[in-house]
C-alpha cells in the first residue's frame, strides 16, 4: 500500500515536470469589454452627500480668532494729478508757458505791449487796445515806452485766443433700460376685400341731332379814319442858374498854401479861432491806476471837450498810446504824412462837430470863392472861408499867413 503511494506520486511529479503548452482556441463567440465600454452611456458622478455635523468637528477659524490678526496693508489713496497745460506757441512763433489764468511772455528786442498783443498772440486792434490797461496793472509797468527787454509779463489767459473757438454737437445714443419691455409688432393690417364693381349705368337714349343755325351775314369794316396830326413838342426853356445867397456877414478869407501837414492844421486851427497848443505833455489824474505822461503834437479844448491831434506818427508804439489817451476821454485824430488840405480840412471840422461845406461861396464884392465855408459861433455871426487857393493880402478880409486874426 505504501509502495503504491509513492508509486502514484512520484508520476505526478514526473508528468508535471514535463514541458506542456496549452493553446486556446479562437472563439467566434469573443465580447471586447472595450466594445461594451462605448455604447454604454457614461455614468454621472454620484452627488457629494453633505456631512452630517459632528459635536467634535473644530473649525478652523475659530483657532484663528485666537491669535493676533494680521496687520492690514493700507491702500494707497493714488493722487489725481491735475492735468498740466501745454504752452502753445502763438502763432508759430514765441512759446507762452501757461500758469493759472495767465500766461508769460518774454520781452524781446522791440517789443512793446501793442505789438506783442496784436503780431504775438494774433488779437485785433480793439481787443489789444482793451487788455493793454489791464496787463499794466498785472504787471505794475511804470512805464510802457521801456519794456525792459528779458523781463516777463504775465499775459492773461484771454490774450491766447484768436479766433473765437468752434463747439461741435454730437448725439449720443439714448440707453434703454434693461428691464423696459420691448415694443410689440405693430399688427399686420388685413387686406381690405376687393371693392364690388357697380353694375355698369344703361346707356341713355340718345338726344336727337340738332342742324348748325345758319350763318349770320358780314358787315363790312368801315373805312379807317385818316390820322390825327401829332401835337409838336414844346421847346424846353432852359432853368436859370442856381444864383449863390448874397452874404449874410462878412466873410474872412484863409488861404492855405503849404504842404505841409503840420502847417495846414495849424492854419485851420488859427482860422476856427481855438486856443492850442504844441507838443503838450499829457499825464494821468493823481493816483490813477494806470499812470502815463505821453507828448501829442496839438491840443485844445472846445466846449468842455479835449481833443489831441497826431501828426505823420503811424508805428504801432505811437498808435497804442494815442489809444490810451482815447480810453481816458480824450478826441483823438491821426493826421498822415501825405495828406492833402482838403483832407485835413474835412477831418478837423468834422471833429470839432462842424459840417464840411466845401464848394463855390459867395463873398465880399459879388465874387465866388473855393473852399469850406464856416459859421463861426459867435454873436457877430463872423464867417470864414478856408481854401487853397491864393488870395490878395491887400484885402481887408484876407487874414495873414497861418491865418492868425489881426
Amino acid at each position: 500500500m505504501t509502495n503504491a503511494q509513492h508509486g502514484g506520486a512520484f508520476l505526478l511529479v514526473a508528468l508535471l515536470s514535463l514541458p506542456c503548452h496549452l493553446y486556446a482556441a479562437a472563439s467566434p463567440f469573443d465580447i471586447d469589454v472595450k466594445e461594451l465600454d462605448r455604447t454604454a452611456p457614461k455614468a454621472a458622478a454620484p452627488a457629494a452627500q453633505p456631512k452630517a455635523a459632528s459635536p467634535y468637528d473644530i473649525d478652523l477659524k475659530e483657532l484663528d480668532r485666537s491669535g493676533t490678526p494680521p496687520a492690514k496693508q493700507e491702500k494707497k489713496a493714488k493722487k489725481k494729478e491735475a492735468p498740466v497745460r501745454s504752452a502753445k506757441p502763438s502763432r508759430g512763433r514765441h512759446a507762452v508757458s501757461g500758469e493759472g489764468e495767465y500766461g508769460r511772455y518774454t520781452v524781446k528786442p522791440g517789443d512793446h505791449i501793442f505789438k506783442i498783443l496784436v503780431v504775438r498772440f494774433g488779437l485785433s486792434d480793439e481787443a489789444a487796445e482793451k487788455l493793454i490797461p489791464e496787463i499794466i496793472r498785472i504787471n505794475d509797468v511804470p512805464d510802457i515806452k521801456k519794456l525792459r527787454v528779458g523781463s516777463t509779463l504775465l499775459i492773461p489767459t484771454g490774450a491766447h485766443q484768436a479766433r473765437s473757438p468752434r463747439t461741435y454737437r454730437h448725439s449720443e445714443p439714448v440707453a434703454t433700460s434693461a428691464g423696459a419691455p420691448a415694443p410689440l409688432p405693430a399688427p399686420a393690417t388685413q387686406p381690405s376685400p376687393p371693392a364690388v364693381a357697380a353694375p355698369p349705368a344703361s346707356a341713355a337714349p340718345a338726344a336727337p341731332r340738332e342742324l348748325p343755325p345758319p350763318p349770320a351775314p358780314v358787315a363790312k369794316a368801315p373805312a379807317p379814319a385818316p390820322p390825327l396830326p401829332l401835337p409838336q413838342p414844346a421847346v424846353s426853356q432852359p432853368a436859370p442858374a442856381a444864383q449863390p445867397a448874397p452874404p449874410l456877414a462878412n466873410t474872412w478869407i484863409c488861404s492855405v498854401r503849404d504842404r505841409d501837414p503840420a502847417r495846414i492844421v495849424d492854419s485851420v486851427l488859427n482860422a476856427l479861432a481855438l486856443r492850442w497848443s504844441k507838443n503838450r505833455i499829457i499825464q494821468s489824474a493823481e493816483g490813477a491806476a494806470n499812470a502815463y505822461s505821453i507828448r501829442v503834437d496839438r491840443y485844445f479844448e472846445k466846449n468842455g471837450a479835449r481833443y489831441i491831434v497826431s501828426i505823420g506818427e503811424e508805428d504801432p508804439y505811437s498808435y497804442t498810446l494815442l489809444r490810451l489817451l482815447e480810453g481816458s476821454g480824450f478826441r483823438v485824430l491821426m493826421i498822415g504824412k501825405g495828406d492833402d488840405f482838403l483832407t485835413i480840412g474835412e477831418k478837423l471840422l468834422r471833429l470839432v462837430g462842424l459840417t464840411p461845406d466845401f464848394g463855390k461861396h459867395l463873398v465880399q464884392a459879388g465874387k465866388l470863392e473855393t473852399g469850406f465855408l464856416v459859421q463861426q459861433d459867435d454873436p457877430e455871426g463872423r464867417r470864414v472861408l478856408l481854401t487853397s487857393e491864393p488870395a490878395d493880402p491887400k484885402v481887408k478880409w484876407t487874414l495873414p499867413a497861418g491865418c492868425g486874426y489881426r
